[in-house]
């Protein structure tokens, strides 16, 4: 696609470049007339390009054939290293290498590694920080966008507030201490400041393409485990990949026995914390990911955790999904007929472990309603010893922090959120960038009933998708973001 518009409009490369900008700028943002807004700044160079009865054949023939323009958009951006030696070309590859292989790891294998004195130290995570170093040594200078640092100011407030009250109060637990440590200071670090800035700018087509195998790798196996344990009544634990070694022979009592049937559990070990990272990475991945059948292995698989709450977030992605796609009468059809036909299959499964539908409107929010008599007693600066946090993260937070530790927690949560749409990111749109930020806004919705905060690997799933989300917003020239960015 890249090489026939040039070959249309080619006068020279610069110029070339920004007629495949202005090109797939066009065929994004024309509408059923095919107007353009004039006010936008590239309008009249893809006004100028459109008039050409060749290009307009090309455009008309794109939009045809539904062509992605975001990867249009994404092609005609030139290597700024091009003219890079062959050592220099040779040391990218291996590094490119490196880092997919930690990428993957970390996404596909997030609890293998060992526990010290009952804290689990994961490979995955360890891994995190190789990253960091190997996007240091290839980068050639250290820049960080503003709004990256703006989106991590909370995280570091939340965190110094944290430390005075660990210090005035004391902690009931060291390992969810450094837990939650790691989770509000170090991964917002880690994705905001060097996974977004760095990684992703100079390995962003591989990055994605790990991410979307990654994913795959998860529900494939995550499917086959489901089915091996229902009829061999027995796990598949790989040491250091699949499980941690403490955890060898201790699935079993993850809580993820339900009614003789077990849960969903890929290599999460847990089936709420597999579905909460996949209620926040699944809208990029059903946006990258082009073979529909995998599509709907992805929702099986949330299914299969057997979680009310992941059901709740699976419907979420779906009705964003649709909206964003716009909702034909035959999409909205076949929407209606899926949700009924998913509908059916949750009452006969909840016929098969003998229970009703009391089980999913459970008035006692599965046990998690006496959480909410910490409002009767609110403090401003809290007195209570830090413990674990319950499953309604944001009471959790009020009980063992206060009122400041909230308002910060809430703030270091949805910040990335609010700072996408400010730059121009709809939460309803079908961009990269909007599905991104559909994963973090699913999360803060879940939090409510299950956060699974602190437990590898849901914040460091969380922050990587922030990060991609700015990374989106910044470098496409997509009608979402910055559109000046696309002209330069």
């Amino acid at each position: 696609m890249l090489s026939v518009i040039c070959a249309i409009n080619a006068r020279s490369d610069s110029r070339s470049t920004r007629l495949v900008q202005c090109a797939s700028h066009w065929i994004a943002t024309a509408g059923p007339a095919d107007r353009l807004a004039p006010e936008r700044p590239i309008c009249k160079e893809a006004t100028r390009i459109r008039q050409r009865p060749n290009c307009r054949g090309f455009l008309a023939t794109a939009r045809k054939n539904t062509i992605d323009p975001e990867k249009v958009a994404m092609a005609s951006v030139i290597p700024r290293n091009a003219a890079a030696s062959s050592t220099r070309q040779q040391t990218l590859t291996i590094s490119a290498v490196l880092i997919a292989l930690l990428f993957f790891y970390a996404v596909a294998f997030p609890k293998g590694g060992i526990k010290a004195a009952g804290i689990p130290l994961t490979i995955g995570y360890v891994f995190t920080t190789i990253l960091v170093g190997l996007a240091l040594l290839r980068a050639q200078r250290l820049s960080i966008p503003l709004d990256r640092l703006l989106a991590f100011a909370p995280c570091l407030l939340l965190g110094v507030w944290s430390a005075f009250v660990l210090a005035s109060n004391g902690s009931e637990s060291l390992g969810f201490t450094m837990a939650y440590f790691v989770s509000v200071l170090y991964l917002p670090f880690f994705g905001m400041l060097f996974f977004s800035a760095l990684v992703l700018d100079e390995h962003h087509a591989l990055v994605e393409k790990t991410f979307v195998w990654a994913v795959r790798f998860i529900i494939g196996y995550g499917i086959f485990l489901f089915f091996y344990r229902q009829v061999t009544g027995s796990w598949i634990e790989i040491p250091y990949l699949t499980v941690n070694v403490d955890d060898i022979g201790k699935l079993d009592d993850k809580y993820i026995n339900r009614g003789g049937i077990f849960k969903l559990i890929s290599t999460y070990n847990n089936g709420n914390i597999f579905g909460v990272c996949m209620a926040i990475l699944g809208p990029l991945y059903i946006r990258l990911e082009n073979k529909r059948y995998l599509q709907w292995a992805f929702y099986a698989a949330m299914f299969l955790t057997l979680s009310r709450t992941v059901w709740i977030a699976a419907i979420l992605i779906i009705l964003a999904r649709s909206i964003s796609q716009g909702i034909r009468p035959l999409a909205l059809i076949y929407l209606t007929g899926g949700l009924l036909l998913v509908g059916g299959v949750i009452v006969g499964l909840l016929s098969f472990l003998g229970r009703d539908m009391s089980f999913i409107f459970d008035s006692n929010l599965g046990g998690r309603l006496y959480l909410f008599n910490v409002l009767n007693d609110v403090r401003i600066f809290p007195v209570e010893r830090i413990a674990p946090l319950p499953e309604i993260v944001y009471l959790g937070v009020l009980l063992f922090f206060g009122i400041p530790g909230l308002l910060l927690f809430v703030a270091h949560l949805l910040g990335p959120s609010f700072l996408l749409m400010a730059e121009g990111v709809r939460v309803l749109s079908p961009t990269r960038a909007s599905a991104c930020l559909q994963g973090l806004l699913i999360y803060a919705i879940i939090a409510w009933a299950d956060a699974a905060f602190s437990f590898i690997p849901v914040m460091m799933i969380f922050w990587m998708i922030a990060g991609m989300g700015f990374w989106y917003a910044h470098r496409q020239a997509f009608p979402v973001g910055s559109v000046r960015e696309a002209a330069r």
